[in-house]
């Protein structure tokens, strides 16, 4: 499987990415909640860009994807 980094800067961006990779996955919105193990609304909430403090479910439909997420820290890091 091929891999492409991202950079994304909004919550919008993201939920533009976890909705391109569900339907490249072939997935309805409904199979995909069910598989990430969130609710339809949410998953539509968050492909839309709505602002959620639920980050751990994020984080979740991000993994069932196979997206992985980093963080840029400021500074260096050793």
């Amino acid at each position: 499987m091929a891999y492409k980094e991202v950079g994304i800067s909004s919550v919008a961006e993201l939920g533009q990415m976890v909705r391109a990779v569900q339907k490249e996955s072939g997935l309805t919105q409904r199979d995909a909640a069910a598989l990430c193990n969130v609710s339809l609304p949410f998953l539509n909430g968050l492909e839309q860009g709505k602002a959620t403090a639920q980050i751990g479910k994020v984080l979740s439909v991000c993994n069932r994807f196979g997206i992985d997420v980093r963080l840029r820290l400021p500074g260096e890091m050793a």
